[in-house]
């Protein structure tokens, strides 16, 4: 019966799928769109993606014909292969065949890492822990993650040890260690509010995973500010509606309040948005337990035990149980309640026997993880030290540059000084040998006109050698100038230090071409 009212429920779901706001929309023809991304990684995600929500939201009774029309429609993309058995292990699964869907996953990851592909490989590992949960083995579950967080660590992604950490989180918790679950999920958030902390969607899945944990541990106030978050988001997110309205019910369960806990899990029945499943119907059970109708519960609980192995593990089975063992004991049937707490140890062997190798798996994916966290550390710190003596070689070759410049700065006053000092002695040697012979020529014949008695006549005489020498005076200090002429320009202040400038030499010239100008018209 419950099988029959689940099928009714799915294909509900599947004909009012359009004007569902709670389901991605698949659009057939963006297919041809998702393959022209040139970005593989890009690309492969949403191929990914595209291939589970077409299978999953697709009628059962067509499902083979459209796995089929999948397969030729990734008929000529890379990697054809490890897509073609993934296809296989997403229509196993959604068939609850979950054999042959771990073995078509396999394939595919097989298929991944013969062509090197990294983040095919984390991907089909993460669906082969998702197939694996839902087995009820926790121990293969954890090591399949274990194995994606090494293809997660290497490819050098915090998003993707995000998902991980996620999934990682789901098994512990479905194995009761709800203290190391919360580790897992407070290691995403962490990594969410540094990579992506607007990201609604990974925000919805962590809190709706806290509120669960918070559930179990029969924890009311971790549990409502968690549903409040969850409330608080906003939009036509894929099953939003369901963790809001799960956890809600959640809330009334913790409170004692089981007759409200039951009113809305029956109408979540028949709520096209919500997705029902075997968890609600194991709650409504619970809350009839609680509530005080035993026998709704039993009814309730027969159904689920009825449920194929694939989707009935042995964690399940032990509350299930466990819960019926209560009843008959509470309606004084020794014999009844004997037999099933004795099925619910029988279960609770299996879980602890497989559950014996949980913690050492979990110490190895930490040791993988710290070998991880040291590989990326030692990654960095190449980097940087790379970096570090990149900024060393530039800092020396300006170091190097300023010294080069400094030198020829020094080297060319060095060479300016020699030169001022050969120009110095050219000059003083012109003013003595050329200058002052000339000068002393002009001052000996004014002497001798001065004292002679007959001045004009004296002068007359004189007056061919006075205009030679002046001549020859005149033409050594025109040369004087021109030298002074050809430096001042190019060195800008004066090739002379500092008291001995050209402006002494030039006043000196100026006032022995003026006594030459008073001689001319005397």
């Amino acid at each position: 019966m419950l099988k029959n009212l689940l099928l009714v429920l799915l294909l509900s779901a599947c004909i009012a799928f359009k004007g569902n706001a709670d389901v991605l929309t698949i659009d057939s023809n963006s297919m041809p769109n998702i393959l022209k991304i040139k970005d593989q990684q890009v690309r492969e995600k949403k191929l990914v993606s595209y291939v589970k929500q077409y299978l999953q939201t697709h009628p059962v009774d067509s499902l083979s014909s459209a796995k089929s029309r999948l397969n030729t429609i990734l008929g000529g993309i890379e990697n054809y292969k490890a897509f073609e058995y993934f296809t296989e292990a997403m229509y196993q699964r959604r068939l609850m065949h979950m054999d042959d869907a771990e073995a078509a996953m396999l394939k595919a990851i097989k298929y991944a890492g013969v062509n090197g592909d990294h983040y095919l490989v984390f991907t089909f590992l993460s669906h082969l822990a998702f197939i694996q949960t839902d087995e009820g083995n926790a121990i293969e579950a954890v090591t399949s993650y274990g194995l994606a967080k090494k293809e997660a660590l290497t490819l050098n992604d915090p998003l993707l040890q995000q998902q991980i950490n996620v999934n990682l989180s789901d098994v512990y918790y479905k194995n009761n260690f709800y203290n190391q679950s919360l580790f897992y999920l407070d290691e995403a958030e962490a990594l969410t509010q540094k990579y992506g902390p607007n990201d609604v969607h990974i925000n919805k899945i962590i809190y709706y995973n806290k509120a669960e944990n918070f559930f179990r541990m029969n924890k009311p106030d971790s549990l409502k500010k968690y549903c409040d978050k969850l409330k608080a988001i906003k939009g036509n997110i894929y099953k939003l509606y369901t963790y809001q309205k799960r956890t809600e019910y959640y809330l009334y369960l913790l409170q004692y309040d089981f007759e409200r806990a039951v009113r809305l899990i029956k109408a979540m029945q028949t709520d096209s948005l919500y997705k029902y499943n075997d968890q609600d119907q194991q709650n409504l059970a619970d809350a009839y337990f609680n509530g005080g109708h035993p026998d709704s519960a039993v009814r309730i609980i027969n159904e689920l035990l009825d449920e194929p192995l694939e989707v009935n593990h042995p964690e399940i089975k032990y509350h299930l149980y466990k819960v019926l063992g209560q009843i008959a004991e509470g309606n004084h049937n020794p014999q009844l309640a004997d037999y099933n707490f004795k099925m619910a140890l029988e279960q609770s062997e299996d879980v602890i026997n497989r559950l014996t190798q949980v913690g050492s798996i979990s110490s190895q994916i930490q040791i993988d993880e710290l070998a991880g966290s040291y590989l990326q550390k030692d990654e960095r710190y190449k980097r940087e030290r790379l970096w570090l003596m990149f900024a060393v070689v530039v800092a020396l070759l300006i170091v190097a540059i300023v010294t080069l410049f400094y030198r020829s700065a020094r080297q060319k006053r060095h060479y300016q000084k020699l030169l001022f000092t050969a120009q110095k002695e050219e000059l003083a040697f012109i003013n003595s040998h050329e200058v002052r012979k000339h000068l002393s020529n002009i001052l000996g014949i004014i002497d001798i006109i001065k004292n002679s008695d007959n001045r004009e006549r004296e002068y007359y005489q004189f007056e061919d050698h006075l205009f030679g020498s002046a001549e020859s005076m005149d033409h050594a200090i025109k040369s004087i100038s021109a030298k002074l002429d050809e430096q001042i320009p190019d060195r800008g202040a004066s090739v002379y230090p500092a008291g001995t400038s050209t402006n002494k030499a030039v006043a000196s010239t100026r006032n022995e071409k003026e006594t030459y100008g008073v001689l001319k018209t005397s």
